[in-house]
């Protein structure tokens, strides 16, 4: 299964499978934090219950960038890959901040 059916299918075996152990997540709010693998799928089990118009789409791919809009609000999630796995995801207010993000990000 590719990462992107992984993401969009929102079946928590397989977004397991795509999560590195040491992943990380950062919310838009203070205290929005997921340090592991277990704490993110927590999160993801909450919001999949809690909004019933879930639907993730990845929308742009970059390198090791994925921009994801989960469906919620105007939100959009960018997904920093290491290999094949994901290794930290930010959460930004919509599609423009996150993209102005990867646009902006500085070169390793």
């Amino acid at each position: 299964m590719s990462l992107q059916d992984a993401i969009e299918g929102m079946l928590l075996d397989d977004i397991a499978a795509v999560l590195a152990p040491n992943v990380v997540w950062v919310g838009l709010y203070p205290g929005e934090l997921c340090r592991n693998r277990d704490e993110v799928l927590e999160m993801f089990e909450r919001l999949r219950y809690r909004e019933d118009q879930l639907r993730p789409k990845v929308v742009a791919k970059r390198d090791d960038i994925l921009v994801v809009d989960p469906g919620i609000d105007e939100r959009h999630h960018v997904l920093l890959l290491d290999g094949e796995l994901v290794s930290e995801v930010r959460v930004y207010p919509d599609r423009r901040a996150a993209m102005a993000a990867v646009d902006e990000r500085p070169p390793w």
